[in-house]
């Protein structure tokens, strides 16, 4: 898809860093417009869904917005690429454990669970670099291929039990760093804030099409 054609929707609920996304997209010659309301999603082509804060009000704020069937629609129904970043990609689980039990959006199943201090040099929140390790191929990343992105969570989704698992990480466990169902994508890692990594990885989401 040509960078002119590309429009990319960002979910607008309160409850994330929308700017730097913005930003990013920018930068590599993607449009973005916010979405508040469902009619915002018309002409687009793409919709990412931030998410900065804990579990339980990242999913109460976007319940709130009367959102969530038409992102369902765009995603699962219609098959359109729509990208999940940090608690955006922990919403789509089945259920988050962060501060009590929340019920998630079951799009790509498993659970949120709290990071280990295991050993106890490692700490949590994991916050820093570290390394992914694709396994399967996704825009220019080769299954089997590396690449360095930045992490900011405490709390990690499991296996997801819809989809695949697109890149896992270590930091004292192996957790789900990347999940993909079809054209539904989402990073528990920050590529707005992974300098050329999160530039590339942020293109092969927008070489998605319906």
């Amino acid at each position: 898809m040509r960078p002119g054609t590309v429009r990319v929707g960002i979910v607008d609920y309160s409850a994330g860093n929308i700017q730097s996304i913005e930003n990013a997209f920018d930068h590599i010659g993607a449009r973005t417009q916010r979405v508040r309301q469902e009619s915002d999603l018309e002409a687009l082509t793409h919709v990412l869904l931030p998410g900065v804060g804990a579990f339980g009000f990242c999913v109460d704020k976007l319940r709130d917005t009367g959102l969530i069937p038409a992102l369902e629609r765009w995603a699962l129904t219609e098959g359109r690429p729509l990208l999940g970043i940090c608690v955006g990609m922990q919403l789509m689980a089945d259920r988050g454990e962060e501060l009590g039990v929340h019920e998630g959006l079951g799009w790509v199943g498993g659970v949120v669970r709290e990071l280990r201090a295991d050993p106890p040099c490692i700490r949590v929140p994991h916050v820093g670099w570290n390394d992914v390790r694709f396994t399967e191929e996704f825009g220019p990343f080769t299954a089997g291929s590396s690449a360095d992105f930045y992490f900011d969570h405490s709390y990690a989704l499991t296996a997801p039990t819809q989809g695949v698992a697109l890149g896992l990480c270590d930091h004292g466990q192996e957790f789900t760093a990347a999940v993909r169902r079809g054209n539904l994508v989402a990073a528990q890692f920050h590529p707005e804030k992974s300098q050329s990594a999160g530039q590339r990885f942020l293109q092969g989401f927008l070489e998605l099409s319906a």
